[in-house]
């Protein structure tokens, strides 16, 4: 909470003074501002929904800054995404390379590629957000006076459930569909490395660990999910800003980045 508070205060107590041209400052938030860390929650999320008890460090920083503005020249908004998903080699905490390794570590070892979650947590309602949607959506919000002092949830405008999405990862990497088995991969996937290896030297990928590639404590979070994780996004709609992505299509180009770059085998 401190940490947080303090680094959004310093960065704009270095700007205030030194920057006349400063219009509008645009803060990063995510969907745990509605609460979806700590179990059910009313669904679809709207901006204005109600707070969870405290803490949460986005309620703080937000509060800073709309305190700031109100006193300043300048303007704020902030966006509220799902899971982002890009390529993004370098971040492991990403749902793109969790599924593409896991889906390859289980055709290495010849087993279906089950869903590491609950019956329940396979047919939940479901959303993330395209990067590249997401950096269109701030700069649309942070240049129009339809996003001065407000925040948005910013996601790709549909939604999905596990259990669709799980027999197409099957097919793209030519394995068994498995069933929901409720597993945490943060300890399935700890003596993986070995198998890991050997698929990067079969395949020539690039010589990148298995840690570095997928979070296995982050894929637990979004897999043991019971409940639905959507959002209104209605308010970005109204405000001018209504471009849109298809999840499927999202996750399969972005797989294929990966093994374009050599970095999940084909």
């Amino acid at each position: 909470m401190e940490g947080n508070v303090a680094m959004l205060a310093a960065t704009l107590d270095a700007l205030e003074p030194r920057s006349e041209a400063l219009e509008h400052v645009h803060l990063l938030e995510g969907i745990k501002w509605y609460g979806m860390h700590l179990g059910p929650y009313p669904t679809p999320s709207r901006e204005d929904d109600p707070r969870h008890l405290p803490p949460n460090f986005y309620y703080d920083q937000q509060d800073l800054l709309s305190a700031r503005a109100a006193l300043a020249r300048w303007s704020w908004s902030a966006s509220r995404p799902s899971y982002i998903c890009d390529f993004a080699p370098q971040r492991s905490r990403n749902i793109i390379t969790v599924l593409g390794t896991y889906a390859a570590i289980c055709r290495e070892l010849d087993v279906p590629l089950d869903f590491p979650g609950t019956a329940a947590g396979y047919s939940v309602l479901c959303e993330l957000s395209d990067a590249t949607c997401l950096a269109e959506a701030i700069i649309f919000i942070s240049t129009h006076d339809s996003g001065k002092n407000a925040a948005f949830n910013v996601t790709n405008g549909d939604s999905f459930r596990w259990c669709q999405v799980w027999p197409l990862l099957a097919n793209w990497f030519g394995i068994r569909c498995g069933v929901p088995r409720r597993i945490k991969l943060a300890s399935w996937m700890a003596d993986k490395g070995p198998v890991w290896d050997r698929i990067v030297a079969r395949h020539g990928l690039e010589p990148r660990s298995l840690e570095s590639l997928a979070s296995w404590q982050f894929a637990d979070f979004v897999f043991e999910k019971e409940w639905d994780l959507l959002t209104d996004t209605g308010l970005l709609r109204r405000a001018g800003f209504n471009a849109c992505v298809d999840t499927i299509a999202m996750l399969r180009d972005q797989l294929d980045k990966y093994r374009n770059a050599k970095l999940l085998p084909r």
